[in-house]
């Protein structure tokens, strides 16, 4: 799969390095704040970004109160519900697992479109794709073979949230693949009923009493770093990336696990055993046979085009 383009390239840098240091960025600010709070703090960061962005640029958010279902329903699965639940499991298993984690996201996706009926013919590689990625996924969890475990509610909690972040992306290629908006603009309203969402549960999201807050300048430049950069900024980064190269942009998927890990044992000092790298490159081999060619479709013009809009992640 080719990156092509000085620029492509260097967007994918910076990709990689956004979102698979959002892991470490998550440790450190969880520190000072719990993770409800967190959530709803990084929604908003990213969604004031995008807001100013669309503002300064004349773009407008959509109105149509069909529009903003669909929104708050993805940004329900594709933002509340993946971060809060990446939040808690951070603070019990290592950073660079987290990432390992999220890098499941194209297998669930798949998964959920064959169960719904969104996917057909699939093929035998498809298949082994899956089987590859349960495969690592228990090599790195250590449930196979035995031996020193992760704590398990923490690890299933990350593979739900991966599981949603897939299940958005099968929601946004039934109904907002062909809203006739400027992807932005779909972005900053997805980010804004993400941030009234994560308000409105965050009585029920766990504790989160402000006499837990500690805002030392730690948990402030590294919740920041969340919000306006992982948050925010890669999701422009990243509508941008598939414009101009389409599905290849999904690439940057493969490269998560292993920022997050050398970010985790750089600066937390986080161990990587030899489970861990082969569970990993198990899974990024069944991720790699999951993918899908380039499929050919009629856009809102009525001229050939390209189905893009599940390639675009939104884990941000």
């Amino acid at each position: 799969m080719g990156i092509t383009g000085r620029a492509a390239f260097v967007r994918l840098v910076v990709l990689a390095a956004l979102w698979g240091s959002s892991f470490l960025w998550a440790a450190i600010a969880l520190r000072g704040l719990p993770p409800g709070v967190l959530t709803v703090v990084r929604l908003a960061l990213g969604s004031a970004l995008l807001l100013a962005i669309c503002r300064f640029r004349g773009i407008r958010i959509p109105a149509e109160p069909r529009v903003w279902i669909h929104l708050a329903v993805v940004a329900a699965i594709g933002n509340v519900i993946p971060l809060l639940l990446f939040a808690y499991a951070v603070r019990s298993i290592d950073s660079h697992i987290g990432g390992m984690l999220n890098a499941t996201t194209p297998l669930w996706t798949l998964a959920i479109g064959v169960c719904l009926g969104g996917v057909a013919g699939v093929p035998r590689r498809y298949v082994a794709g899956l089987l590859a990625g349960l495969v690592g996924t228990l090599l790195v969890v250590g449930a196979w073979p035995p031996g020193e475990r992760l704590p398990a509610v923490p690890t299933i909690l990350g593979l739900i949230a991966a599981a949603s972040y897939g299940a958005s992306y099968v929601y946004i290629d039934r109904y907002l693949s062909r809203i006739d908006r400027p992807p932005i603009a779909l972005a900053a309203g997805q980010l804004v009923a993400g941030t009234a969402l994560a308000l409105i549960a965050l009585p029920v999201a766990g504790p989160h009493s402000l006499d837990g807050v500690r805002l030392g300048p730690d948990v402030v430049v590294a919740t920041i770093a969340l919000g306006a950069f992982c948050t925010g900024l890669a999701t422009v980064l990243n509508i941008r990336q598939v414009a101009d190269v389409g599905p290849a942009a999904s690439v940057v998927l493969y490269l998560l696990p292993v920022v997050a890990a050398v970010l985790g044992w750089l600066v937390l000092g986080e161990q990587i055993t030899p489970s861990t790298i082969v569970g990993t490159a198990v899974v990024l081999v069944g991720v790699a046979l999951t993918r899908s060619p380039r499929r050919t479709t009629i856009d809102d013009s009525g001229e050939p085009g390209t189905q893009q809009r599940p390639e675009i992640p939104t884990n941000s």
